[in-house]
Protein backbone atom coordinates (compact mmCIF):
# COMPACT_ATOMS: atom_id res chain seq x y z
CA UNK A 1 0.00 0.00 0.00
CA UNK A 2 3.24 2.31 -0.17
CA UNK A 3 2.89 3.34 -3.81
CA UNK A 4 -0.31 5.90 -3.47
CA UNK A 5 -1.35 9.75 -3.90
CA UNK A 6 -0.17 13.04 -5.56
CA UNK A 7 -1.60 16.01 -6.48
CA UNK A 8 -1.74 19.78 -6.68
CA UNK A 9 -3.67 22.57 -5.62
CA UNK A 10 -3.77 26.44 -6.67
CA UNK A 11 -6.08 28.92 -6.24
CA UNK A 12 -6.59 32.51 -6.21
CA UNK A 13 -9.75 34.44 -4.51
CA UNK A 14 -10.27 37.90 -4.15
CA UNK A 15 -12.80 41.35 -3.98
CA UNK A 16 -12.70 44.36 -5.18
CA UNK A 17 -13.95 47.56 -2.57
CA UNK A 18 -14.94 50.63 -3.64
CA UNK A 19 -14.48 53.67 -2.29
CA UNK A 20 -15.71 57.21 -2.20
CA UNK A 21 -14.95 61.10 -1.11
CA UNK A 22 -16.56 64.34 -1.45
CA UNK A 23 -15.43 67.64 -0.91
CA UNK A 24 -18.02 69.98 1.44
CA UNK A 25 -16.27 73.24 -0.41
CA UNK A 26 -18.28 72.08 -3.53
CA UNK A 27 -21.90 72.54 -4.35
CA UNK A 28 -21.24 68.96 -6.62
CA UNK A 29 -20.29 65.55 -5.04
CA UNK A 30 -16.68 65.04 -6.56
CA UNK A 31 -16.37 61.03 -6.85
CA UNK A 32 -13.00 59.81 -6.18
CA UNK A 33 -13.03 55.52 -7.07
CA UNK A 34 -10.71 53.83 -5.26
CA UNK A 35 -9.65 50.16 -5.15
CA UNK A 36 -7.67 47.43 -2.81
CA UNK A 37 -5.79 44.95 -4.40
CA UNK A 38 -7.02 41.43 -3.56
CA UNK A 39 -4.79 39.55 -0.92
CA UNK A 40 -3.40 36.33 -2.42
CA UNK A 41 -3.76 32.84 -0.80
CA UNK A 42 -0.99 32.48 1.63
CA UNK A 43 1.54 29.95 0.44
CA UNK A 44 3.25 27.51 3.18
CA UNK A 45 5.94 25.08 1.92
CA UNK A 46 6.50 22.08 4.32
CA UNK A 47 9.72 19.75 4.00
CA UNK A 48 9.36 16.31 4.37
CA UNK A 49 12.14 13.52 5.39
CA UNK A 50 12.23 10.24 6.53
CA UNK A 51 10.28 10.53 9.04
CA UNK A 52 9.89 14.59 9.96
CA UNK A 53 8.79 17.57 8.88
CA UNK A 54 10.20 21.04 8.75
CA UNK A 55 7.58 23.31 8.96
CA UNK A 56 6.43 26.66 10.89
CA UNK A 57 5.31 26.44 14.28
CA UNK A 58 2.34 29.33 13.07
CA UNK A 59 0.50 29.27 10.30
CA UNK A 60 -2.42 31.93 8.91
CA UNK A 61 -6.01 31.10 9.49
CA UNK A 62 -8.38 30.70 6.92
CA UNK A 63 -7.56 29.57 3.20
CA UNK A 64 -4.05 28.55 2.55
CA UNK A 65 -1.87 26.96 0.00
CA UNK A 66 -0.14 24.12 1.53
CA UNK A 67 2.99 22.98 -0.52
CA UNK A 68 4.95 19.24 0.60
CA UNK A 69 8.34 19.25 -0.80
CA UNK A 70 9.62 15.69 -0.67
CA UNK A 71 13.19 15.41 0.59
CA UNK A 72 13.07 12.14 1.74
CA UNK A 73 13.44 8.07 -0.16
CA UNK A 74 9.65 7.55 0.50
CA UNK A 75 6.88 8.64 -0.58
CA UNK A 76 4.90 11.15 1.75
CA UNK A 77 1.49 13.62 2.61
CA UNK A 78 0.51 16.20 4.51
CA UNK A 79 -2.82 16.14 6.76
CA UNK A 80 -3.75 18.75 9.05
CA UNK A 81 -5.69 17.92 12.43
CA UNK A 82 -7.32 20.22 14.92
CA UNK A 83 -7.40 18.87 18.32
CA UNK A 84 -10.02 20.50 19.93
CA UNK A 85 -10.55 18.55 23.56
CA UNK A 86 -8.33 16.11 22.31
CA UNK A 87 -4.39 16.33 23.47
CA UNK A 88 -1.76 15.80 21.34
CA UNK A 89 -0.17 12.84 23.07
CA UNK A 90 -3.30 10.85 22.74
CA UNK A 91 -3.90 11.52 19.37
CA UNK A 92 -0.17 10.59 18.55
CA UNK A 93 -0.88 7.58 20.48
CA UNK A 94 -4.31 6.68 18.31
CA UNK A 95 -1.96 7.78 14.86
CA UNK A 96 0.68 5.43 16.01
CA UNK A 97 -1.72 2.93 15.08
CA UNK A 98 -4.30 4.29 12.90
CA UNK A 99 -6.48 3.89 14.95
CA UNK A 100 -9.18 6.85 14.36
CA UNK A 101 -12.23 5.05 16.32
CA UNK A 102 -10.03 6.36 19.68
CA UNK A 103 -9.92 9.68 18.21
CA UNK A 104 -12.72 12.19 19.69
CA UNK A 105 -15.42 13.51 17.76
CA UNK A 106 -14.32 17.36 18.32
CA UNK A 107 -11.25 16.35 16.18
CA UNK A 108 -11.25 17.54 12.74
CA UNK A 109 -9.52 16.42 9.90
CA UNK A 110 -9.05 19.28 7.49
CA UNK A 111 -6.87 17.16 4.61
CA UNK A 112 -3.78 18.58 3.16
CA UNK A 113 -1.71 17.47 -0.03
CA UNK A 114 -1.15 13.60 -0.61
CA UNK A 115 1.34 11.36 -1.70
CA UNK A 116 4.23 13.55 -2.87
CA UNK A 117 7.04 11.02 -4.52
CA UNK A 118 11.06 11.00 -3.07
CA UNK A 119 12.28 14.39 -5.00
CA UNK A 120 8.73 16.01 -6.03
CA UNK A 121 6.02 18.24 -4.48
CA UNK A 122 2.58 18.04 -4.45
CA UNK A 123 -0.04 21.07 -3.25
CA UNK A 124 -3.37 21.35 -2.00
CA UNK A 125 -5.59 24.45 -0.66
CA UNK A 126 -7.30 24.45 2.76
CA UNK A 127 -9.34 25.95 4.89
CA UNK A 128 -7.67 26.20 8.42
CA UNK A 129 -9.94 27.38 11.66
CA UNK A 130 -7.55 29.00 14.17
CA UNK A 131 -6.19 26.64 17.17
CA UNK A 132 -4.36 24.10 17.65
CA UNK A 133 -3.00 21.36 15.52
CA UNK A 134 -1.66 18.35 14.45
CA UNK A 135 0.60 17.85 11.62
CA UNK A 136 0.71 13.82 10.54
CA UNK A 137 1.67 10.77 7.85
CA UNK A 138 -0.15 8.42 7.47
CA UNK A 139 1.59 6.49 4.72
CA UNK A 140 2.78 3.01 5.28
CA UNK A 141 6.63 2.70 5.94
CA UNK A 142 8.62 0.77 3.29
CA UNK A 143 10.58 -1.28 6.12
CA UNK A 144 7.35 -2.40 8.16
CA UNK A 145 4.04 -1.11 6.95
CA UNK A 146 3.50 0.98 10.20
CA UNK A 147 2.21 4.06 9.20
CA UNK A 148 5.09 6.92 9.75
CA UNK A 149 3.29 8.88 12.12
CA UNK A 150 4.41 5.66 14.49
CA UNK A 151 7.88 6.54 13.12
CA UNK A 152 7.96 9.81 14.69
CA UNK A 153 6.28 11.71 11.55
CA UNK A 154 3.71 13.64 13.91
CA UNK A 155 3.74 17.25 14.79
CA UNK A 156 1.95 20.21 16.44
CA UNK A 157 1.46 23.61 14.94
CA UNK A 158 -1.09 26.56 15.46
CA UNK A 159 -3.51 28.16 13.33
CA UNK A 160 -3.70 31.91 13.92
CA UNK A 161 -5.59 34.92 12.22
CA UNK A 162 -2.84 37.12 11.12
CA UNK A 163 -2.63 40.00 8.04
CA UNK A 164 -2.21 37.43 5.64
CA UNK A 165 -5.64 35.55 6.27
CA UNK A 166 -7.64 35.44 3.72
CA UNK A 167 -11.60 34.09 4.03
CA UNK A 168 -12.20 33.74 0.60
CA UNK A 169 -12.96 30.39 -0.73
CA UNK A 170 -11.16 29.15 -4.67
CA UNK A 171 -13.73 29.07 -7.17
CA UNK A 172 -13.81 25.92 -8.84
CA UNK A 173 -14.67 24.77 -11.77
CA UNK A 174 -15.83 21.18 -10.69
CA UNK A 175 -16.51 19.45 -7.85
CA UNK A 176 -15.47 15.46 -7.00
CA UNK A 177 -17.93 14.25 -4.11
CA UNK A 178 -16.68 11.66 -1.60
CA UNK A 179 -19.06 9.52 0.73
CA UNK A 180 -19.45 5.44 2.10
CA UNK A 181 -18.21 4.13 0.25
CA UNK A 182 -17.92 6.34 -3.00
CA UNK A 183 -16.00 8.94 -5.61
CA UNK A 184 -18.94 10.71 -7.47
CA UNK A 185 -17.54 12.97 -10.51
CA UNK A 186 -19.65 15.51 -12.48
CA UNK A 187 -20.65 14.68 -15.67
CA UNK A 188 -18.22 14.77 -18.24
CA UNK A 189 -15.38 15.63 -15.85
CA UNK A 190 -11.93 17.01 -17.97
CA UNK A 191 -9.56 16.67 -15.53
CA UNK A 192 -8.92 20.19 -15.92
CA UNK A 193 -8.58 23.82 -13.40
CA UNK A 194 -9.59 24.02 -9.48
CA UNK A 195 -10.86 20.97 -8.81
CA UNK A 196 -12.92 21.20 -5.16
CA UNK A 197 -13.16 17.59 -3.34
CA UNK A 198 -16.05 17.55 -0.94
CA UNK A 199 -16.70 14.51 1.84
CA UNK A 200 -20.18 14.51 2.10
CA UNK A 201 -20.08 10.87 3.82
CA UNK A 202 -19.64 10.40 7.76
CA UNK A 203 -16.38 9.00 7.92
CA UNK A 204 -12.56 10.30 7.14
CA UNK A 205 -11.99 10.07 3.71
CA UNK A 206 -9.42 11.29 1.30
CA UNK A 207 -8.62 10.92 -2.57
CA UNK A 208 -5.32 9.49 -3.51
CA UNK A 209 -5.53 9.56 -7.50
CA UNK A 210 -3.05 7.85 -10.25
CA UNK A 211 -2.56 7.42 -13.97
CA UNK A 212 -3.07 3.31 -14.89
CA UNK A 213 -0.33 1.98 -17.60
CA UNK A 214 -1.72 1.27 -21.01
CA UNK A 215 -3.19 -1.88 -20.92
CA UNK A 216 -3.76 -1.80 -17.42
CA UNK A 217 -7.26 -2.23 -15.45
CA UNK A 218 -8.55 -1.05 -12.18
CA UNK A 219 -8.40 -4.36 -10.97
CA UNK A 220 -4.89 -4.82 -11.70
CA UNK A 221 -4.38 -1.79 -9.77
CA UNK A 222 -6.25 -2.57 -6.69
CA UNK A 223 -4.66 -6.10 -6.66
CA UNK A 224 -1.22 -4.62 -6.58
CA UNK A 225 -2.34 -1.88 -3.77
CA UNK A 226 -4.09 -4.00 -1.65
CA UNK A 227 -2.16 -6.95 -0.68
CA UNK A 228 -3.17 -8.98 2.14
CA UNK A 229 -0.50 -7.71 5.13
CA UNK A 230 1.67 -10.55 5.24
CA UNK A 231 1.60 -11.86 1.77
CA UNK A 232 4.54 -11.53 -0.45
CA UNK A 233 4.93 -7.80 -2.23
CA UNK A 234 3.55 -8.36 -5.66
CA UNK A 235 6.08 -8.94 -8.55
CA UNK A 236 6.78 -6.64 -11.49
CA UNK A 237 6.24 -3.04 -12.09
CA UNK A 238 3.17 -1.09 -10.56
CA UNK A 239 0.49 -1.35 -12.75
CA UNK A 240 0.29 2.78 -12.65
CA UNK A 241 2.48 5.60 -12.48
CA UNK A 242 1.79 8.73 -10.16
CA UNK A 243 0.56 11.90 -11.66
CA UNK A 244 3.53 14.64 -11.28
CA UNK A 245 2.06 17.18 -8.91
CA UNK A 246 -0.77 15.92 -8.04
CA UNK A 247 -1.65 12.78 -5.84
CA UNK A 248 -4.60 13.91 -4.49
CA UNK A 249 -5.73 15.17 -0.76
CA UNK A 250 -5.24 13.48 2.58
CA UNK A 251 -8.59 12.91 5.22
CA UNK A 252 -11.22 15.05 5.89
CA UNK A 253 -13.71 14.69 8.28
CA UNK A 254 -17.61 15.39 6.98
CA UNK A 255 -18.81 18.79 5.45
CA UNK A 256 -14.48 19.33 4.61
CA UNK A 257 -13.40 20.52 1.49
CA UNK A 258 -10.27 20.76 0.31
CA UNK A 259 -8.99 22.42 -3.54
CA UNK A 260 -6.33 21.09 -5.73
CA UNK A 261 -5.14 22.36 -9.45
CA UNK A 262 -5.60 19.94 -12.18
CA UNK A 263 -4.37 19.63 -15.60
CA UNK A 264 -4.91 15.93 -16.46
CA UNK A 265 -3.65 14.65 -19.71
CA UNK A 266 -5.23 12.12 -21.54
CA UNK A 267 -5.29 8.39 -20.04
CA UNK A 268 -7.20 6.30 -17.67
CA UNK A 269 -7.44 7.06 -13.96
CA UNK A 270 -7.80 5.85 -10.62
CA UNK A 271 -9.20 7.00 -7.40
CA UNK A 272 -8.84 5.46 -3.69
CA UNK A 273 -8.97 6.00 -0.20
CA UNK A 274 -7.25 4.26 2.37
CA UNK A 275 -8.92 5.29 5.30
CA UNK A 276 -10.18 2.64 7.72
CA UNK A 277 -13.91 1.43 8.06
CA UNK A 278 -14.57 2.26 11.38
CA UNK A 279 -17.69 0.95 11.18
CA UNK A 280 -16.60 -2.46 12.06
CA UNK A 281 -14.00 -3.92 14.33
CA UNK A 282 -12.31 -5.07 11.06
CA UNK A 283 -10.84 -1.53 10.22
CA UNK A 284 -10.57 -2.53 6.49
CA UNK A 285 -9.31 0.19 3.91
CA UNK A 286 -11.78 2.28 2.42
CA UNK A 287 -10.80 0.48 -1.07
CA UNK A 288 -11.88 -2.82 -0.08
CA UNK A 289 -15.64 -1.25 0.84
CA UNK A 290 -15.56 -0.05 -2.76
CA UNK A 291 -14.19 3.38 -2.56
CA UNK A 292 -11.99 3.11 -6.07
CA UNK A 293 -12.99 4.28 -9.53
CA UNK A 294 -11.89 4.25 -12.81
CA UNK A 295 -12.84 7.36 -15.03
CA UNK A 296 -10.97 8.60 -18.27
CA UNK A 297 -9.80 11.52 -19.55
CA UNK A 298 -10.10 12.23 -23.67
Amino acid sequence: MNARRLIIAVAIAGMALAGCSSSSKSSSDNTTPSTTTAKSIPKVTITATDYAFQMPTTIPAGYVDVTIKNDGKEQHQVGFVKLGSMTFAAFNTASNTTNLAAIKKDTIFLSGPNGAEPGQSTSATVKLDPGEYAVVCYIPANSDGKPHAAHGMITKTTIAKTADSVDTAPVAASTITLGEFSFTLPPNFDGKGVVQISNQGKQVHELGILKLNPGKTLKDATGFLLAPPGSPPPSGPPPFTAVPGLGGVTGMSTNQNAWVNMDLAPGNYMLICFYPDTSSPAGLPHALKGMVKEFTIS
